[in-house]
């Protein structure tokens, strides 16, 4: 005979049996021995209240700041890292989760050191300005200032993720005929959250 032909009339039988085969055998058991069935039970039940005692401990997490830059996240990371706070991500990476109980308290904690700081430069350019600049230079960080301010109050949108705006401002002209005068333009480009 060959090695993989089967008898006819011969059933063969696997070295693993049906699952209703087992459980049939199971119960025999505990139809013999009481006290095998009230172990049973017992370390089913055991199981059950370790399972939902678990459960219970874990912390309820809560979003601590979404639509981070890549390099206010890092910093904020750092700082909840040196604190020992826990923390987690969610929705694809984009937002930070902290413990629920601690959200409020660690905003007003990162907020006094200035995080997030936002992707854009406001006007904290003109906060450290040294004695001297030209007018000139005193005019682009005006100019890069309201920039970076109006594309903060964009992105602090709900629908908006990040924005840019570009300002076409012209000089300032010291002369008495101010009539016609070029009108200053903007552009903004920005993208939808989600």
């Amino acid at each position: 005979m060959s090695d993989g032909a089967a008898t006819p009339g011969r059933q063969e039988t696997s070295p693993n049996p049906p699952a209703g085969a087992l459980l049939q055998r199971v119960q025999e058991q505990m139809r013999g021995n009481p006290l095998l069935a009230i172990l049973i039970g017992g370390a089913a039940s055991i199981a059950i209240v370790v399972v939902l005692l678990m459960w219970a401990r874990e912390p309820d997490y809560r979003v601590l700041y979404s639509n981070l830059t890549e390099a206010d996240g890092g910093r904020i990371i750092n700082e909840l890292e040196s604190r020992g706070v826990p923390y987690r991500f969610s929705e694809g990476g984009t937002a930070l989760l902290v413990p629920g109980d601690s959200v409020h308290g660690l905003r007003l904690q990162l907020a006094e050191q200035g995080l997030p700081r936002g992707g854009n430069v406001g006007f904290e350019l003109m906060d450290n300005q040294a004695f001297g600049v030209s007018q000139f230079a005193e005019q682009v960080n005006f100019q890069r200032g309201l920039e970076g301010e109006l594309s903060r109050s964009i992105e602090s949108l709900g629908p908006v993720s990040r924005a840019r705006v570009h300002l076409a401002m012209h000089a300032p002209r010291s002369s008495c005929g101010t009539r016609n005068r070029p009108r200053h333009r903007s552009s903004s480009p920005w993208s939808r959250a989600g």
